[in-house]
């Protein structure tokens, strides 16, 4: 996988694990408002429709039975749940007593119960019948209070037992407290309101009106008390506070996450930069940073891998350009080598033409035709060296810039290798060595070897051709039996700007053979290797088979 998709595939993660923790931390607190709502207000049975108790109705045999799911609602909502049929025959019931069971027709129809509640079913009715735990005290309360104006030991304890106050009201609405602590005063209207839901009550009231117009009123705190604004409140608060928390939770997982982007992709981006701008600088030496590397391999540390592909290849960049750069030095340095010795090259015969010319044309001397002619051969030679000088100089940019076009022909190496067998060059082959080439440049490449040969070893030193088959190329091999090519001349054997020549040697050519020889060899789409030891120097050329050349 490409660098760019695993960077591209990370950030995605990043940005996805990301938006998964702002979604768990969103639902995580609805959630935990909605438990909280729902374990600190009360379950208001009134709320239920009837077909959330069809289940809840269980067969048995030839009778009915509530289920203890209905139990437990009945219990929680301070009430009873009778299952009765459409003539109210009760069918079940909750609770340890059955009051319906004992009532007449007309007893049940007269029933005025504050949160008394019927739902439909499908073949029965279930009736909710809400019972106050101050209600049975109250008789008693209101018995004791018309009979005797007081309350016996035995009522002040069970009413001090439940809490409970008993306050009288007069017609004009003053309150007296009769028994228990003093609490805030009650109001007609909170007496008569039918609030059937016992969770949104603090208290339990009772009150019956007396004969003298005076009103007597039981308070009973309300066990059952959960009101739902209350805890809504409460629960919007917390609500609030844990999306705070969360999001400052969330600012400092963001901030985390961005040093750890910085720290994971921004410093080894900031390294590469920095390793960028030191190329630009012609800087190739490679700066290791700590942080990032190994110590030990000078390698990326793991979690920085994925930028393993870029510092490689910056390295063999910053080889590359440091290599052309010594090549480039190198370079300049030959061709200045080259200019200064073709400078002398060519002042030395032009010095000797000079020189000549100023003897024959002098009026002091009377040369003899002889020495006349001797000068003139003289200066000839010069000239022809300075003429072949600058057509090999010429023809080595031609064949750099691809001016000279090849002109391919069969070549039977078996038959035209014989025309440079003499008295020093010997020649052999075996096999079908056919190839594909340029007759003329083919004839200037093996006379520029052979010529180099006998220029380098002494008069008579044996020159051995051969040519063979090797699987689908054809060896070319001219061998001289020399004292060799020292390692320094040999690893710049082919370099044009390497060599100048000097024509006060006794040698004949430009120097520019070889350069011009592997040139030409190129063109071939053929190789070239150079192997010299203290026992002679064999240059092996590898052309390919006639069927197998591919012209370039």
């Amino acid at each position: 996988m490409k660098s760019s998709s695993k960077l591209t595939i990370r950030f995605i993660l990043y940005f996805i694990l990301f938006y998964l923790f702002i979604i768990i931390g969103t639902i995580g607190s609805i959630v935990a408002f909605f438990f909280y709502i729902s374990g600190n207000t009360g379950n208001d049975i009134h709320l239920f429709d009837g077909f959330e108790f069809e289940d809840e109705i269980i067969k048995e045999k030839n009778s009915y039975k509530l289920s203890d799911y209905l139990i437990e609602q009945a219990e929680d909502n301070s009430g009873q749940l009778y299952l009765v049929n459409n003539t109210m025959k009760v069918l079940d019931y909750t609770g340890e007593t059955c009051e319906l069971c004992n009532m007449t027709k007309e007893e049940i129809l007269a029933l005025d119960t504050k949160g008394l509640h019927t739902w439909k079913l499908s073949n029965h009715y279930l009736l909710f019948v809400p019972k106050s735990p101050l209600e049975p005290l109250f008789k008693k309360i209101n018995m004791e209070w018309t009979a005797t104006a007081s309350f016996s030991s035995s009522l002040q304890k069970e009413l001090e037992k439940h809490n409970i106050s008993v306050e009288l009201y007069d017609e004009r609405w003053k309150r007296e407290t009769l028994f228990g602590d003093s609490k805030p005063l009650v109001h007609l209207p909170d007496i008569v309101q039918n609030n059937s839901d016992i969770f949104e009550q603090k208290e339990w009231l009772s009150a019956k009106s007396l004969s003298d117009g005076s009103t007597l009123v039981a308070r009973m705190p309300n066990d059952y008390y959960q009101p739902f604004e209350e805890h809504f409140n409460k629960g919007m608060l917390m609500l609030i506070f844990f999306f705070v928390v969360f999001h400052i939770i969330l600012l400092i997982g963001i901030i985390l996450l961005s040093f750890g982007i910085s720290n994971r992709f921004v410093r080894p981006i900031v390294y590469i930069l920095s390793r960028i701008g030191k190329l630009a600088k012609f800087d190739y030496n490679k700066s290791i940073d700590e942080r990032i590397h190994h110590k030990k391999t000078g390698k990326l540390k793991r979690k920085y891998k994925l930028f393993q592909p870029i510092d490689d290849s910056i390295d063999n960049l910053t080889n590359r350009l440091a290599y052309n750069e010594r090549q480039i030095k190198r370079a300049e340095q030959l061709r200045e080598e080259w200019i200064t010795g073709l400078s002398h090259d060519l002042k030395t015969p032009l010095s000797s033409i000079y020189g000549y010319s100023t003897m024959l044309s002098s009026s002091d001397y009377n040369w003899s035709p002889e020495e006349t002619r001797e000068f003139a051969a003289t200066m000839r030679e010069k000239a022809n060296y300075m003429d072949a000088l600058i057509q090999d100089l010429t023809y080595t940019y031609q064949l750099k810039n691809k001016a000279v076009q090849l002109s391919l022909e069969k070549v039977d190496l078996a038959k035209w290798l014989a025309q440079f067998q003499d008295d020093q060059v010997t020649v052999q082959t075996s096999g079908n060595v056919i190839i594909e080439a340029d007759k003329l440049l083919l004839y200037r490449i093996i006379e520029n070897i052979v010529g180099n040969a006998k220029k380098h070893t002494p008069a008579g030193t044996p020159i051995k051709i051969t040519a063979w088959e090797e699987n689908f190329s054809v060896i070319l091999s001219v061998k001289d039996y020399g004292s060799g090519i020292p390692q320094e001349d040999l690893d710049n054997l082919f370099e044009r700007y390497y060599r100048g020549t000097n024509t006060t040697d006794d040698l004949n050519g430009t120097g520019l053979g070889l350069a011009i020889t592997k040139q030409l060899i190129d063109m071939h789409n053929a190789e070239i290797d150079v192997l010299s030891n203290e026992g002679g120097t064999e240059f092996k050329i590898r052309f390919g088979k006639a069927n197998n050349f591919k012209e370039m």
